[in-house]
C-alpha cells in the first residue's frame, strides 16, 4: 500500500499538483453544485493540471459505468475526484473499472468510504448496493474547506467512527467462533480510530481536532482496505442502518447518524458501555434519537428484527442474542430517554 496523504489548511494547487506526482491525462470529475461553490479553484486547478472537467449527473451505478466508459475511451491515466461520499463512491468504482490513478479531494468527511475500498451506490430508484472499488491512491483534505461544510457532516463523520467500538466487538466474536478471520493492523487501526476521537481534550483547537477528524476517518477506511472487505468497521449496528435502508428508503439520514444510533443498541447487546457512547455523542452535541431521526418505534423494531437478514453470513452478537418487540420497544424508550 503506497497512498499519499495530504491534511493542512490552505490547500494550494501546487500542493495537490505534488501529490499526484507523475500523469499524462488527467479528468477531474465532481458535481455541478460544488463547481458552483468551487469554481474558481475548480477552473485554476483544471487550468493548471492541464485537465478534461466531467461533471457526475447522479450517484448510481450507471454513473459509474458512464464514467468508466469516458476514462477508458479517453485514454485518462488519472481521476480527480472533488466532493463528497457519493462522487467519491462513483470515482473509486469507475477508478477501480478502468485501472487508473485515483485522486480524492473530499470536500466533506461524512463517513469512513474517504479511503475505503468500498463503494455504495444505487442500482435502482429506491435500492442500494456495496461494490468491491478502488481506495484512493491520494487523499487531499483542507481542513478549511471541512470546517466550513456543514456541521451535520463532520457530526456525522464522528458517529461513523463512533460505530468502530461495536463492529471491533462482533469481528472479535466472529473470530472466536470460527466465522471470521482475523487481521491484526486492521483491527488496530480500527480500534485506534475511535479510541482518538474517544480520548479528544474538550480544549483541543478546533484545525486540530479536525484534523484528528479526518485522520480517524481515513485510518478506518485504510482498515478495511487492509482486511479486504468492511468488517473492521461494520458489526451489527450497520446491520441496523443496512435494513433502514432496505426496507425504509423514505427515512433520509445521514449513514453516520443511523449507524450511531445502531452502536447505542448493540453496545447493550455486546453488555459494553453504552453510557460511554452516550456521553461522547452529548460531548460533541450530536442527537440520535429516533423519533429526532424520523424513526418511529414499529420502524425501529422492525427494522432490528431483520437487521440480519441484510447480510447473513456476518456473524454478530445478534446471532447469539434473543430480541423481540418487548425488549427492542424498552431500548426505545432508554435510548429516547437517555441518549440526549
Amino acid at each position: 500500500m503506497n497512498k499519499s496523504i495530504v491534511i493542512k489548511k490552505d490547500v494550494k494547487n501546487e500542493d495537490v499538483i505534488k501529490a499526484i506526482g507523475p500523469y499524462k491525462r488527467i479528468i477531474i470529475a465532481t458535481s455541478e453544485h460544488l463547481h458552483s461553490i468551487f469554481t474558481d479553484r475548480i477552473n485554476k486547478l483544471k487550468k493548471d493540471l492541464k485537465a478534461e472537467l466531467y461533471f457526475i449527473e447522479g450517484f448510481a451505478l450507471d454513473d459509474a459505468f458512464k464514467l468508466t466508459k469516458l476514462l477508458l475511451s479517453s485514454h485518462t491515466d488519472t481521476l480527480v475526484s472533488i466532493g463528497g461520499g457519493t462522487i467519491n463512491d462513483v470515482c473509486k468504482l469507475a477508478s477501480e473499472n478502468a485501472r487508473v490513478k485515483l485522486v480524492s479531494i473530499p470536500t466533506i468527511v461524512s463517513n469512513d468510504g474517504v479511503c475505503s475500498n468500498i463503494s455504495v451506490l444505487k442500482v435502482d430508484d429506491v435500492h442500494t448496493e456495496s461494490f468491491a472499488s478502488k481506495s484512493p491512491d491520494v487523499i487531499i483534505v483542507d481542513i478549511d474547506v471541512i470546517k466550513n461544510s456543514p456541521s451535520k457532516f463532520l457530526s456525522a463523520g464522528l458517529g461513523d467512527i463512533l460505530s468502530n467500538y461495536c463492529s471491533v466487538w462482533d469481528w472479535d466474536l466472529a473470530v472466536s467462533r470460527g466465522k471470521e478471520t482475523p487481521n491484526d493492523l486492521a483491527r488496530i487501526m480500527s480500534s485506534n480510530a475511535f479510541w482518538t476521537l474517544f480520548n479528544l481534550p474538550d480544549d483541543i483547537e478546533e484545525d486540530t481536532k479536525i484534523k484528528l477528524i479526518c485522520e480517524s476517518i481515513i485510518m478506518s477506511g485504510l482498515a478495511m482496505e487492509i482486511k479486504g472487505n468492511s468488517r473492521p468497521c461494520s458489526g451489527s449496528e450497520h446491520l441496523f442502518n443496512h435494513a433502514i435502508m432496505a426496507y425504509y428508503p423514505e427515512i433520509n439520514v445521514l449513514h453516520g447518524y443511523l449507524v450511531a444510533l445502531g452502536s447505542l443498541v448493540s453496545a447493550i447487546f455486546q453488555k459494553q458501555n453504552f453510557d460511554k457512547l452516550v456521553g461522547f455523542l452529548k460531548k460533541h452535541n450530536i442527537d440520535v434519537r429516533p423519533s429526532t431521526l424520523g424513526i418511529s418505534k414499529e420502524i425501529f423494531i422492525d427494522a432490528w428484527m431483520k437487521a440480519m437478514s441484510t447480510r447473513p453470513s456476518r456473524y454478530t452478537v445478534l446471532n447469539e442474542t434473543k430480541i423481540n418487540e418487548k425488549i427492542l420497544s424498552e431500548l426505545y424508550e432508554k435510548i429516547e430517554k437517555e441518549a440526549y
